[in-house]
């Protein structure tokens, strides 16, 4: 996964963890694809767990959650996780119902490994969610990269985690732990073994990497014979969503079986992102294959709210506007947020955004009604002029869209409300390269056709992109249903990712 929507590739290579060296490597894979058995880790005696109910599989959507969990604070990764991650595994911990319709917990290779140099779970924290989830009769999945680097490729590049080795090993810490390891997802090696093109790439052939990937299978089954392992993988701007249907056909021709699953991770700046996705569902459970799909909310998100409305958004508008039906739903964070995935009686924590996707999947995202809601949100917007990038995608709910005039100032985007309403603040998003001066006038006016555009606030300073401007009224503003943002000077072509109008009483 990455931290930032592919901006930093790197960043995210420290939820799969470094390889050992290319000896030790060599070494375990050796041993991983012996026919002899591998024996357990030894860092932990193996337990005999407590008989629990076996794992319901058959439901759909089949509910995936995985919150990132407590890792340290690092270069590229200035945050740790969620804060309360280890109170979910509490016996009198308030996700019961979340819990209750959550059927797969998936956990990182980075926190379950053991590698000396990197922070992860220890013995007593890894056998204790193990043993809550087990409990709960929820099963346990883990997140991986099953590819090994070379000296000429692969190098700090995500999906090569280590390769069969690394995942035999940390399969059979999990074990020793008392666990059964019911799902693998591979963390996107098509593409990046591939379709990457960056510094030190493959470029391999889908034949290639469906027998890398199917050396991996064989060893992690070698503890887990009964292990499902399915692949996720991103859908960027400019990938041709062909390429992911040749790569599931060559993976059941060149090995004679299916991927368990494929899961999307999207760039949700990709405008037809919903589309695509719906196409590759068609197409995977026409293979049967199931489909899934992550929801995740933005990377450069300021707070747990904040990260979970465009979460929700995007869950609406694939599943109650585009009309996808996925197989299986993925709540997951790489990023800073949510921080709290506890109590879920709470709004905004993680377990509060399971629990409403269930009951009001329509109210997930956006809050358009009472106080505080915004009212742009979805409204009849006109601009001064457009590129590609429409007026409506600064009133969407969604950050990673955006409306861009294509042309330097002045230029103007203008919101309709539909009607006369009170309002007390203005938050805007910048969409601004490169940083530099700027002024924004605000400017309002109510219903009448005779009523005249006032200015009621003016932005002038030093901005930069994705940056939050906001203004708070001292006095409500009544009766106005056109807002009007002009951009009279920036150093960049004038664009704004979100534009919200803020509700009074």
């Amino acid at each position: 996964m990455k931290w930032n929507r592919y901006g930093l590739l790197l960043l995210a290579m420290s939820l799969i963890g470094c390889g050992p060296s290319a000896e030790q490597a060599a070494t375990m894979i050796a041993m991983a694809r012996t026919p002899t058995p591998i024996p357990t880790a030894t860092s932990t005696p193996t337990t005999t767990p407590t008989l629990y109910p076996t794992p319901n599989l058959t439901r759909r959507p089949l509910i995936w959650f995985a919150p990132l969990p407590p890792l340290r604070v690092m270069e590229g990764r200035p945050f740790i996780g969620a804060e309360d991650f280890m109170d979910l595994f509490e016996t009198d911990a308030s996700w019961t119902q979340a819990a209750s319709r959550t059927d797969v917990f998936k956990l990182y290779g980075e926190w379950v490994g053991t590698d000396p140099w990197n922070v992860h779970a220890t013995d007593s924290e890894l056998q204790r969610v193990i043993a809550d989830l087990n409990r709960r009769s929820i099963a346990l999945a883990m997140e991986a990269g099953p590819l090994e680097a070379s000296s000429a490729c692969g190098l700090g590049i995500e999906g090569f985690g280590g390769g069969v080795g690394i995942g035999v090993r940390d399969a059979n810490r999990i074990k020793a732990s008392g666990g059964t390891l019911t799902y693998i997802a591979l963390d996107e090696p098509y593409y990046f073994a591939s379709l990457y093109n960056g510094e030190k790439a493959c470029r391999w052939t889908a034949e290639k990497v469906a027998e890398e990937v199917a050396a991996y299978i064989r060893g992690v089954r070698s503890v887990f014979p009964d292990l499902q392992v399915g692949d996720t993988e991103p859908l960027l701007k400019g990938i041709d969503i062909e390429d992911y249907k040749n790569w599931l056909t060559t993976f059941r021709r060149v090995n004679g079986y299916d991927l368990a699953f494929f899961h999307l991770d999207a760039d949700f700046g990709r405008a037809d992102w919903p589309q695509a996705a719906l196409e590759l569902e068609t197409f995977a459970r026409g293979q049967g294959i199931d489909f899934g799909i992550i929801y995740f909310g933005n990377w450069n998100a300021q707070t747990d709210e904040e990260w979970l409305v465009a979460a929700g958004e995007r869950a609406k508008t694939y599943e109650l506007v585009t009309g996808g039906h996925p197989d299986h739903v993925l709540f997951q964070s790489w990023h800073d947020h949510p921080d709290y995935t506890l109590p879920e009686t709470e709004p905004y924590t993680y377990a509060w955004f399971v629990n409403a996707y269930f009951d009001d999947k329509a109210s997930l995202g956006v809050r358009t009604e009472g106080p505080g809601a915004n009212l742009g949100y979805g409204k009849a917007v006109t601009a001064s002029r457009s590129n590609q990038a429409q007026p409506q995608g600064a009133v969407d709910g969604d950050p990673d869209t955006y409306w861009g005039a294509g042309a330097f100032a002045p230029q103007w985007i203008q919101i309709d409300l539909g009607g006369p309403y009170t309002i007390t603040a203005l938050r805007l998003l910048t969409g601004q390269s490169p940083a530099g001066e700027t002024v924004h006038r605000i400017r309002v006016k109510g219903a009448d056709a005779e009523d005249a555009f006032q200015v009621v606030h003016t932005f002038k300073g030093v901005t930069l992109d994705a940056q939050w401007l906001t203004v708070t009224f001292p006095e409500p503003l009544v009766a106005i249903r056109y807002v009007r943002v002009e951009t009279i000077s920036s150093p960049s072509w004038v664009a704004w990712k979100e534009v919200e109008v803020i509700a009074g009483e």
